[in-house]
């Protein structure tokens, strides 16, 4: 607290040098993370990796890391989000990676189970499942990267090759500059867990929200939370070749309202993201839109971001300042302070640029987090448009977002990620109108091919799901229980119009499938 009172001063000490609300200051580094979760297996279903995977995402929001996020990923998917991480990392880049789910070994190599993995022997595991070298591969660039496996969950894939490999994941020699962090021991195995997080994830979140720890401390009292709760069965461990000191939360800051314990079972808060396409469904939300920064004292009174007036335009130009290598301050105790009340700030017309975007709208800046609200334009250096609500940097409310090959969304967003009523445009011309949940059409909705067949039903989880028609361009339609996408002998087809006689259970016609929506950057 005493920490937080001397950033305070900071802050309004250069605010009052430089005429403006709030002098936004980029982070030094720059930080990018890819989390993946996968539960959704058919013979092998998890209960945590996807609400450790979205509580760790938006942890590492709110310390600073632009996130590409994938729930439930197949093995393309998986792969691609691993080559969009990369191509989105630098030299001067702290690159994390972050998976839960299921995870194996086969004679010393360790592989990651995508949902879709179909499992049989030792080849289909190489040819089904991601080696996790080829993640390592994509890191050369990065200065720092850090990987964390909360992959040894006890799974049947295991039990069938044990004898190829044995249980839990194999060790890995972690290359220079790198940290790898397993769940527990090489070899062993780790509960999936009976709470909302499984006890290895749990117990990280809890420490990366500590200020003044290095990562080596942060896992050092994971390991000894881990195995007092666990009474030495599992053992968090990891293998280190960093050669500089990092912290998630560095002294006297820490994150901005945390919501890791959140009891909402499917909230996906990415702040400040970009939606990431799926071929069925309208995007998951992953990384980009007005990171989480931290936010570093002037060193000096000389302003690190000046403000410019242009009729009612106030433009804050954004310099990143330059990182001063010391150690840390040390963790200062709480102090009791009692609570100063601060009228909030009306939003105003003004533009905020920095290297990634630029905003343009109704918008103010929280002086103490930083945090953006109010309605704007967002432009993306890669691309990328957002135009809505802004709530504490996240989409909320009704905004538009548009890719740079196209694809359009149109309507509702809850904590940055697609909740509720919307459209969604298809590069091939397909459409989409309904109800969404995280990205996904679920609920009700209308699918409309670009060749002119129509959808109109229930859907879960972006498959036609429940009771609903499909109708063709030349007036058949079948009518009736769809499962997974598939019509099911609960229905009836229908030729012509409605005096054409019915033929009872008989779907002469493959439902029509979307076709995939090509990819985005």
């Amino acid at each position: 607290m005493v920490m937080m009172k001397r950033f305070v001063g900071w802050v309004v000490l250069l605010c009052c040098l430089v005429g403006a609300v709030l002098p936004v200051l980029a982070a030094a580094e720059r930080r990018v993370a890819l989390v993946i979760g996968n539960a959704a297996y058919r013979d092998a279903p998890l209960d945590n990796p996807v609400n450790d995977a979205r509580d760790m995402a938006e942890m590492l929001r709110r310390t600073g890391f632009e996130v590409i996020e994938l729930i439930n990923g197949t093995q393309k998917e998986m792969n691609r989000a691993i080559a969009k991480f990369g191509d989105r990392l630098r030299s001067d880049s702290v690159a994390l990676f972050y998976y839960a789910g299921h995870g194996l070994q086969v004679r010393g190599k360790n592989y990651l189970v995508p949902i879709d993995a179909q499992i049989s022997n030792e080849t289909s595991i190489r040819v089904e499942s991601v080696d996790v070298d080829g993640v390592l591969d994509q890191l050369a660039s990065s200065e720092l990267n850090v990987v964390i496996l909360d992959a040894c969950r006890n799974n049947p894939f295991e039990r069938k090759f044990r004898a190829m490999g044995g249980g839990g994941l194999a060790q890995m020699d972690a290359p220079k500059g790198s940290l790898i962090a397993y769940a527990t021991a090489p070899g062993k195995t780790a509960a999936d867990g009976d709470g909302r997080n499984g006890l290895f994830t749990g117990e990280l979140l809890k420490q990366m929200q500590r200020p003044g720890l290095t990562i080596e401390q942060v896992f050092k009292n994971v390991r000894r939370e881990v195995a007092r709760a666990t009474r030495d069965n599992q053992i968090p461990w990891e293998s280190s070749s960093l050669t500089g000191d990092f912290y998630f939360m560095p002294g006297g800051r820490a994150p901005a309202a945390p919501t890791v314990a959140s009891t909402a079972p499917d909230a996906v808060p990415v702040a400040a993201s970009r939606p990431a396409e799926r071929p069925v469904a309208a995007p998951v939300a992953a990384p980009v839109v007005v990171p989480a920064v931290a936010v570093v004292p002037p060193k000096a009174v000389e302003p690190l971001a000046k403000a410019t007036e242009n009729g009612n335009d106030r433009v804050i130009e954004v310099q990143p300042p330059v990182a001063e290598k010391t150690s840390p301050p040390p963790v200062e105790p709480p102090v009791q302070v009692a609570a100063v009340s601060r009228p909030a700030e009306p939003p105003k017309e003004q533009t905020i640029r920095t290297a990634n975007f630029t905003v343009t709208g109704k918008v103010v800046l929280d002086p103490v987090t930083g945090f953006m609200n109010g309605e704007g334009a967002i432009a993306f250096v890669n691309g990328d448009r957002y135009e809505g609500g802004i709530v504490d940097n996240r989409k909320q409310g009704r905004g538009t977002f548009i890719w740079p090959n196209g694809q359009r969304y149109e309507g509702e967003w809850v904590n940055d990620t697609i909740n509720g009523h919307g459209k969604f445009f298809y590069t091939n011309g397909d459409r989409y109108e309904g109800e969404f949940v995280n990205g996904e059409p679920h609920g009700k909705g209308t699918y409309t091919l670009q060749n002119g067949d129509v959808y109109v039903g229930e859907w879960v989880r972006g498959n036609k799901h429940g009771q609903g028609r499909l109708t063709w361009t030349n007036g058949d339609y079948w009518e009736g229980e769809f499962r997974d996408d598939r019509q099911t002998d609960n229905g009836k087809l229908v030729y012509g119009t409605a005096h054409t006689p019915e033929v009872a259970a008989e779907p002469a016609k493959p439902a029509a499938k979307p076709v995939p929506a090509k990819k985005g950057k």
